[in-house]
């Protein structure tokens, strides 16, 4: 054990961490190494934090770990070493959303609170807006009536929870079926009117490599996963989405009714070979290729990607591609097609990033100093809005129209007009933000935002 790597200083937190405290740290580290994560440095440091949260995340596993760790033995005249700091645990006390904020188009309109102050990892609402859906660290699904304010489910994966840490979560256009997804989690499908689960399977990846759209009649489910064997994910998550880094496999499967097994067949997005085709770079090159995110959207038709790879015109390139899925050739094959496409150097065009529902406008951190909206159908314009230095673990989200950009970085939520680049409205909130998102385009814009502490506030223009 001594020349093993020690968990917790893996994961930076004390040896007497609780599960809250060391879920919060995975999820944190997982999602500051994302950009990277198909890298050969990062892939080795991603499967290090997992085997320390898989370990650490189970009592009888970490009890045995604990038992056959060496205890650091203090010089003569000095102190222990110290533990990393804790971070701020849960309050069960009423909690504080937002502590102040400027004026601007946003006005307050609810705030929702989790049963237990466990700290909120995902939003989304469904496709007419009329339900929200809030997706704790600890893999439940809470979902909330937008017109009465009250909770109306509560989802669950269960047994298989205890360890797990929930990546995000998506509802159907009419809010009748969920999808969440997460670490040791795998993806599950609910019923929200009677809370049956519909359908599961184990696979799970980093964070931004898959995506999972749903509908409601027919009820149907489409992935966008890595273009990998889906038996690799048991092995390892961070291993499947590396050996799937070229491109995506998109799934397609009924919820009701007789499946049939070639579901399982996907058909493929290739990054390398369409990328090197559209660059006409002179030889092919597909281990610098590796797909970073992938979105779905909201009609299940089209397919956004982020990726990096060698070009005809730039040695370390991020290229932002949309993709038809339902194209067909000329003799009816479905075939996906890139129907358009954005690159930079990949030291300029960084992460985090935003799109609106339609991936009519797409935005990311550019440079890390400012952000850069580009237009991906139409156009092709881009401009910069100067909204100062951008964390890689800062959120971002762009409203359904475009029109405003809202950038949250640990408390503190700032919103900016695309069209003129001012600061519009900003708010200081008393635990950092957790999950950020915009409503879907209605009568009233609606920007919701959680935090760590289990509140959700809502806010409408």
């Amino acid at each position: 054990m001594a020349e093993e790597l020690d968990y917790y200083a893996l994961l930076a937190v004390p040896q007497d961490a609780d599960l809250a405290t060391i879920r919060l740290a995975f999820r944190r580290l997982a999602r500051l190494y994302h950009p990277d994560v198909a890298g050969t440095g990062s892939l080795e440091r991603m499967q290090q934090l997992n085997a320390a949260y898989r370990v650490l995340s189970d009592p009888e596993l970490r009890r045995t770990y604990d038992a056959q760790r060496p205890q650091p033995v203090p010089a003569p005249n000095q102190s222990s070493p110290a533990q990393p700091p804790t971070p701020p645990r849960p309050q069960t006390a009423k909690r504080t959303g937002t502590l102040r904020h400027s004026g601007g188009p946003f006005q307050y309109l609810h705030a929702f609170a989790a049963p237990d102050a466990i700290p909120v990892a995902a939003l989304s609402f469904s496709g007419t807006g009329a339900v929200l859906g809030a997706g704790l660290l600890d893999g439940r699904v809470q979902l909330w009536d937008m017109r009465t304010a009250r909770s109306i489910a509560m989802l669950s994966f269960g047994s298989e929870a205890n360890g797990g840490v929930l990546q995000d979560v998506r509802l159907s256009p009419n809010g009748t079926l969920a999808v969440a997804w997460g670490f040791q989690l795998g993806i599950r499908v609910w019923n929200v009117l009677t809370g049956q689960r519909l359908w599961h399977i184990g696979a799970s990846a980093p964070s931004g490599a898959l995506d999972v759209a749903l509908f409601d009649t027919p009820a149907w489910v489409r992935l966008a996963l890595p273009d990998a064997p889906l038996a690799l994910f048991d092995e390892d998550p961070f291993r499947w989405a590396y050996t799937g880094r070229q491109g995506s496999g998109i799934l397609t499967r009924p919820l009701d009714g007789p499946v049939d097994p070639a579901w399982a067949t996907p058909i493929r997005c290739y990054e390398a070979r369409q990328g090197n085709r559209l660059h006409g770079a002179s030889g092919n090159e597909p281990a610098q290729w590796r797909v970073q995110q992938r979105l779905l959207s909201p009609d299940g038709r089209s397919l956004l990607t982020i990726s990096t790879g060698r070009t005809a015109a730039l040695p370390a390139a991020r290229i932002v591609r949309l993709w038809d899925l339902e194209h067909r050739t000329v003799r009816g094959v479905m075939e996906p097609r890139c129907v358009a496409q954005y690159a930079q150097p990949a030291e300029y065009l960084q992460f985090p990033t935003a799109v609106t529902p339609d991936f009519a406008l797409a935005c990311a951190s550019f440079q890390e100093r400012e952000a850069l909206l580009f237009s991906l159908r139409g156009d092709g314009k881009q401009r910069t809005i100067p909204t100062g230095p951008i964390s890689s673990e800062a959120q971002m989200a762009l409203a359904p129209d475009g029109r405003y950009l809202a950038i949250a970085t640990g408390p503190r939520l700032d919103l900016y007009e695309t069209l003129s680049g001012q600061r519009a409205q900003q708010w200081q909130c008393a635990a950092p933000i957790s999950a950020l998102t915009f409503g879907p385009p209605t009568d009233h814009l609606i920007l919701a935002f959680a935090l760590q502490n289990g509140l959700t506030e809502l806010w409408r223009a």
